[in-house]
């Protein structure tokens, strides 16, 4: 009976992957998701800027944290170092590639993450600070348009080919006028609407190239919860390449 169980579990899950990969790519989609995934993947510079993170939930005090980001997207890497509160100070994730650790100063260790890991337990995945690579990941699909506040937007549909994503099911909504995204909107397998990412502003760090900087998450499971979030002092300066290593948040919090 036990084998069967076993079995039977083993093929539902075969079956869920294998209902993500029947969405097929379609040109026009795999065009504007390259368009601004180019624009939005820093390559050839590094990136440091601090964020700020305010999470609002109903009768609750505003809870407020700071980290600090640094990026080589050429070489698919991240860091990020707690600054704020006093409780979070010294923890951090590393990023190389696919591989996501997050540091625990009180036990100096490093726990392997996914990409499902939500930073400081707030709405917001670590997905959001690192190289976009949505076609590696998801198969995508054009809907058509819908105005987003005054924005007439192309929807992009996509549904995951692995497991290893922040949300299975998710659309993009593409402004027309300059190709970058406003809003998305993440759901579960089932398509239950779980949460909705605003991107309010941007600020251009290069020639063609964006960064974030302000940014609204909601969370649709928890009734009025959502966290603002602010970008600024953003540097292109290069950043020195042992920043980009787990000894280098070990060093932080000694």
């Amino acid at each position: 009976m036990k084998i069967k169980i076993v079995l039977l579990t083993a093929l539902f899950f075969m079956a869920g992957i294998y209902s993500f990969a029947q969405t097929q790519n379609d040109v026009k989609a795999v065009a504007i998701i390259n368009a601004f995934e180019n624009k939005l993947n820093l390559d050839g510079y590094d990136v440091q800027s601090s964020f700020t993170l305010v999470q609002k939930k109903q009768n609750e005090a505003d809870r407020v944290l700071k980290i600090k980001i640094y990026r080589r997207d050429a070489a698919g890497l991240f860091t990020i170092l707690f600054e704020y509160p006093e409780s979070e100070k010294g923890k951090g994730y590393f990023r190389s590639g696919d591989d996501l650790y997050l540091y625990l100063p009180t036990t100096r260790e490093f726990v392997y993450r996914n990409r499902k890991d939500d930073i400081g337990s707030t709405d917001v995945r670590t997905d959001i600070f690192g190289r976009l690579t949505s076609l590696e990941k998801f198969n995508a699909r054009y809907l058509g348009t819908e105005t987003v506040s005054k924005w007439e937007c192309d929807v992009i549909r996509l549904d995951a080919k692995t497991l290893d994503v922040s949300f299975p099911v998710q659309k993009w909504y593409v402004r027309k006028t300059d190709g970058l995204p406003v809003k998305v909107e993440n759901f579960s397998v089932s398509e239950t609407l779980l949460r909705t990412f605003y991107y309010v502003d941007y600020a251009s760090v290069a020639p063609g190239k964006y960064i974030v900087t302000k940014l609204l998450a909601v969370n649709h499971l928890e009734a009025g919860q959502k966290t603002l979030i602010t970008n600024e002092n953003i540097s292109t300066a290069n950043i020195a390449g042992n920043i980009f290593t787990r000894q280098f948040l070990e060093q932080q919090s000694r």
